[in-house]
């Protein structure tokens, strides 16, 4: 299905319909058959919100825009006991030629609305009913005079009054010169008499120019819409649903969007109504749902339409309750209604009209009244049944539409009798605690119980609302303030940016303790703006680490970690990340779990206490062991050890719900894939999804992160100009956020382009300022740089100053190296080697499993296969040097396998695909032929010169050949010639 950019819900004019092209397709077979006197029938049902009344408005528009005249009509508040009020409302703009129809049809019309449908000298139909009790036929089935006697067989004289008042409204609307179409929604609500006539005028739609779009819930259709093609709408599938979300623009981020989507399930009307609500999660939050607005509400109105007192009661109680089992909820209902008979006939009621629906409880005993009203095993009067079955709603949203229909009063007495009658301690104190004004501590802490544990899907939004009202309820200060910035704390977890704030915000610093104070400030470091904080925030965090390390070890171990964070985000000089590793020894003891190690790791990355990072703890498997140690691995450049740890985090974090966490794993995902992966398809993919997310979670340092993975992807495949502008954002946000790291991309975005294009100066000149700072730790950014100074180095003429620097970073390194920096200093050593020991360095870089790292093994094939060209050793070089095309050309490295191919070329051997037509190749030699390709590509004489290892004056004694061999006589001929061969 490929998606229309809109909303389900559209607006007046049709437009905005998401998918739906079936349905689409079937209105415009309706229309497209009606000029041609082939009137159809269509009948729209489904659920409240999915979308009927948005296929209505589209069909509408549709015709009018191909000349057909539309009448429209639906239900309308107070006209349900008013006999043919919609069809007089769908007929009103028509009846002005009601003066041009035969007596009889006048008088069928005058009758059913209740006389004087055509005022004196107006021509325009009159309200329903204006004629009054006393107008001539008014309440008669057959109108007097009409001399048309009920056919022989008919049912009753209603059913011919029916069919001759539809016969009377074909014969008015198919006086009309143009087609005309009849669009109907919510038949299900209508008058019955509408309702009927309808249905009988559907049956004289065929052979007609008049065509019928009725919409309506089946389940109240009372019967099928004759001669209808009926078509079922349901809810959109995921790729529409978010598409429709987005569209809608009432979730302000991913995590709210997320949210939504999980609780709408599809449902068209629930994706652009439902969102937090600016943060007011209200009664619905109880049981994980968001809040219904008044629109959504409405549309589940008519489903406790006609509930007697006790069923509506009981009703609100299951739809408010925490908990889901029967006894609880007909408890809480015999409270309020004051009888245990009155609240057993309430549910019967309920689970008769479908409402709610009741498992079976663990032996199969329902526990309740069933919907045949059979009596079950609950005594109200406080004996509890052996078993207890379980209410469920099957359409979830009517739940939280029951909320939004009832009174603030109701809810209340609701949530009184609830708190009363829960066996669950922590469900009982949800309930009560939406009744308690003033401060409850015992209360307080029973909500807390809420908030722990795993909270997959929207159960953070329970846990949300339960550490707020804990908050409310507390009398203390500090403790209130410890509970607000725990949920701001759940929120950042979960991507919700604005909760978080909110949360935050509402604490007042001056009542805090030491205790308060070191808390506020961990969250504070979590909050979007933090980055804003230099340096000096480092020191806070260790001096708040010593103050409550005798209190909370947990608290003081996430201190360190942030301080630590700060240190390598904004790469701090010795004295900062001394001072945390001093606290850090000074304050932790026993064994060193994953976080500890992770401390190190982002402190002293070459330190040997980390070389092999720990396998994760045994235990539920939330995926902060995975993330920790994966992070490890990722910072030593431990990619093969990295790749699942990460991967595993995330389908952890995705299943509970903590979008925040996922920047924070896609984007070294990503980073990993490009030496890992064989195409840079999965890369791409993943930097661009961790940059949505992190933007629309609030955190732009991994926004920056994530731009600077697409720089080098970008550089990498030859798409120079986009890789340029990655960077130029990755610089502007470095300095915005105050962030040195994020530098380190762009640097070898840039470099990278400048290679791609033959400026090994530059580009060496740019990876050499990454390593200036001697006693910096050196981090990943710059072991992988390293391979790439290598291979400028030599078209550079830098082989000395390169091995001084590949042999510093390998004294740095020796206490512990992953694979991959094993395999870059290897490849580093082989490219600067002598000529006298370049070939066994290069074998040793070629080792059984360096084909592991594909760019990596790619960029040593090619090194390889050009030393042995240079050394006329061509037959042995072909072999290397297809073999590199072939790899870096399937990564998807455009540039480099081009250069792999030129060297190929050189050999004397075509590569496939990229063979020089046969005129070329007998005119031009394989270095001409070299050179005419890499000034096609726009690069300069001095830059063809440093990669074929000519000066520039070489390169245009060539050109100046290969002109006129060619028959070209400037660059832009000579691309064109190329280009086209």
């Amino acid at each position: 299905m490929s998606a229309h950019i809109g909303s389900d819900d559209a607006g007046p004019d049709g437009t905005g319909l998401l998918g739906r092209e079936r349905e689409r397709d079937m209105v415009a077979a309706l229309l497209t058959a009606l000029p041609r006197g082939e009137g159809r029938v269509l009948h729209l049902s489904g659920a409240p919100g999915t979308g009927r009344s948005a296929v209505v408005r589209f069909a509408a528009a549709a015709a009018r825009r191909q000349g057909i005249r539309v009448l429209s009509t639906s239900w309308a508040p107070g006209e349900h006991g008013l006999p043919h009020a919609a069809l007089h409302r769908l007929l009103r703009p028509a009846l002005t030629g009601i003066t041009d129809l035969p007596a009889r049809e006048r008088a069928v019309l005058d009758t059913a609305f209740g006389g004087g449908v055509t005022a004196p000298g107006t021509g325009e139909a009159d309200t329903p009913g204006t004629g009054g009790p006393d107008a001539p036929g008014a309440g008669e089935p057959d109108a007097p005079g009409t001399g048309e006697p009920d056919p022989p067989g008919a049912p009753e004289p209603a059913a011919s009054a029916t069919s001759r008042l539809a016969a009377a409204v074909m014969r008015l609307l198919t006086a009309t010169p143009e087609p005309v179409l009849l669009c109907v929604d919510d038949l299900d609500r209508l008058d019955d008499a509408s309702r009927d006539t309808l249905r009988a005028l559907a049956r004289l739609c065929g052979g007609t120019r008049v065509g019928l779009i009725v919409a309506g819930r089946a389940a109240r259709d009372a019967g099928p819409v004759p001669h209808a093609v009926t078509v079922r709408l349901g809810n959109l599938p995921p790729p529409l649903a978010r598409a429709l979300v987005t569209r809608a623009g009432r979730a302000t981020g991913y995590a709210e969007e997320q949210l939504v989507l999980a609780v709408a399930r599809g449902n068209p009307l629930a994706l652009t109504e439902l969102s937090l609500d600016g943060g007011h999660l209200g009664d619905a939050a109880g049981f994980g749902m968001l809040p219904a607005t008044s629109r959504l509400a409405e549309a589940y109105a008519a489903d406790v339409e006609g509930l007697s007192a006790p069923a509506r009661t009981v009703l609100l109680i299951a739809a408010l309750s925490a908990s889901p089992v029967t006894r609880d909820v007909l408890r809480a209902s015999t409270l309020l209604l004051g009888s245990g008979g009155a609240a057993r006939t309430g549910l019967a009621e309920t689970l008769a009209r479908g409402l709610v629906t009741e498992s079976a409880g663990a032996d199969g005993a329902t526990g309740a009244t069933g919907a045949t009203g059979a009596t079950g095993t609950v005594d109200l009067d406080g004996e509890d049944a052996e078993e207890d079955g379980r209410l469920s709603f099957p359409e979830p949203l009517l739940r939280t539409a029951v909320l939004r229909l009832e009174s603030a009063a109701r809810r209340l007495a609701a949530h009184h009798a609830l708190g009363r009658s829960l066996a669950s301690r922590p469900h009982a104190a949800w309930h009560t605690a939406q009744c308690v004004a003033g401060p409850d501590e015992e209360l307080a802490r029973r909500l807390e119980a809420l908030a722990a544990g795993p909270r997959p899907g929207t159960a953070v939004l329970v846990a949300l609302a339960a550490l707020e009202h804990a908050a409310r309820l507390s009398p203390d200060p500090e403790r209130r303030a410890a509970r607000l910035l725990r949920a701001a704390e759940l929120a950042c977890d979960h991507g919700l940016t604005d909760q978080a704030l909110r949360h935050a915000r509402r604490i007042d610093p001056s009542e805090l303790g030491t205790y308060g104070r070191a808390l506020l400030l961990w969250v504070h470091d979590l909050l979007p703006g933090s980055s804003a904080v230099g340096r000096e925030r480092i020191a806070e965090l260790c001096g708040a680490a010593r103050a409550v390390a005798p209190q909370d070890p947990a608290l003081t171990q996430k201190l360190l970690y942030a301080a630590a964070r700060r240190c390598w985000w904004q790469q701090a000089g010795p004295g900062e990340r001394g001072m945390v590793l001093r606290a850090f020894e000074d304050l932790r003891s026993g064994p060193r779990d994953a976080r500890d190690i992770a401390v190190m790791a982002l402190t002293a990355p070459l330190s040997p206490l980390h070389a092999q990072p720990p396998d994760p703890a045994p235990g539920p498997a939330h995926g902060d062991e995975q993330h920790l140690a994966g992070q490890v691995a990722h910072l030593v450049s431990d990619l093969d050890r990295a790749a699942p740890l990460l991967e595993e985090a995330e389908a952890a974090v995705r299943t509970g719900g903590r979008y925040g966490r996922l920047p924070q794993l896609l984007v070294p995902r990503a980073m990993g894939r490009i030496w890992l992966g064989t195409q840079w398809h999965t890369a791409q993919a993943l930097a661009e999804e961790g940059r949505m997310i992190a933007g629309r979670t609030g955190q732009p340092d991994w926004v920056a992160r994530a731009t600077g993975t697409l720089a080098i992807i970008a550089a990498l495949r030859g798409q120079h100009d986009k890789a340029l502008e990655y960077a130029a954002e990755v610089e502007e946000a470095s300095l915005r956020l105050g962030q040195n790291r994020q530098l380190n991309l762009a640097t070898l975005a840039r470099a990278l382009t400048a290679s791609g294009t033959g400026r090994y100066v530059e580009a060496y000149a740019r990876l050499r300022s990454l390593f200036t700072d001697r006693a910096a730790p050196y981090a990943f950014e710059q072991v992988w740089g390293l391979a790439f100074l290598a291979e400028a180095a030599l078209p550079a003429g830098e082989q000395a100053d390169a091995r001084t620097v590949v042999g510093h970073v390998t004294a740095l390194t020796e206490a512990g190296r992953a694979p991959l920096p094993q395999g870059i200093l290897a490849y580093a050593d082989a490219v600067l080697a002598p000529d006298d020991e370049a070939e066994d360095r290069y074998r040793r870089a070629l080792r059984p499993g360096a084909g592991a790292w594909p760019l990596l093994h790619g960029m040593t094939q090619f090194g390889y296969g050009a030393w042995l060209r240079r050394r006329r050793r061509v037959t042995e070089s072909r072999t290397p040097l297809a073999t590199a095309e072939s790899v870096l050309r399937t990564l998807g490295a455009q540039a480099r396998a081009e250069q792999a191919a030129s060297e190929l070329r050189a050999t004397g051997r075509a590569t496939d695909g990229h063979s020089p037509t046969d005129d070329m190749a007998r005119v031009l030699s394989p270095q001409q032929l070299t050179i005419a390709r890499l000034a096609a590509r726009g690069l300069t004489n001095r830059a063809i010169g440093e990669q074929l290892r000519l000066s520039p004056r070489t390169v245009a004694s060539h050109l100046y050949q290969i002109f006129p061999k060619l028959g070209v006589s400037s660059r832009a001929q000579l691309a064109a010639r190329i280009g086209s061969d």
